[in-house]
């Protein structure tokens, strides 16, 4: 589905590892300020890698704002809040669930499952 505006906004940060298989995954800063896929669904999340650094410390473009897609790790709803989990694969996405949870992004379309390519609306807030 396409949607107007066209308006985003994308950071870059050197790759913490070879990231060419996690496109479009929830990234985190590690302790080096490095971007690397989330492995947990603490957050906080940076945002969604954006394109496929093959090697460590080359550049990861990461969207902290606007629509993206993004790997699901279970069936999303339409206007569910979303987390990263490690089902499907880590930094794949999934519903929140929990008071407390930091979420990363907000599905704009439902996908059936695990691997199923989202769109979302990136936002950073605690459900």
């Amino acid at each position: 589905m396409a949607y107007g505006g066209g308006e985003y906004t994308d950071i870059t940060l050197p790759a913490a590892a070879d990231f060419s298989t996690h496109q479009y995954k929830f990234i985190i800063a590690d302790a080096n300020g490095r971007g690397t896929i989330a492995t947990t669904a603490v957050g906080p999340y940076i945002g969604i890698l954006q394109n496929k650094p093959d090697a460590a410390d080359k550049p990861a473009r990461i969207r902290v704002h606007g629509i993206s897609k993004l790997v699901a790790g279970a069936a999303l709803n339409e206007n569910d809040m979303i987390c990263s989990t490690a089902v499907g694969g880590f930094g794949t996405a999934t519903a929140a669930s929990a008071i407390g949870t930091f979420c990363g992004a907000i599905a704009l379309a439902a996908v059936g499952g695990s691997t199923d390519i989202a769109d979302v609306l990136v936002t950073h807030f605690i459900v």
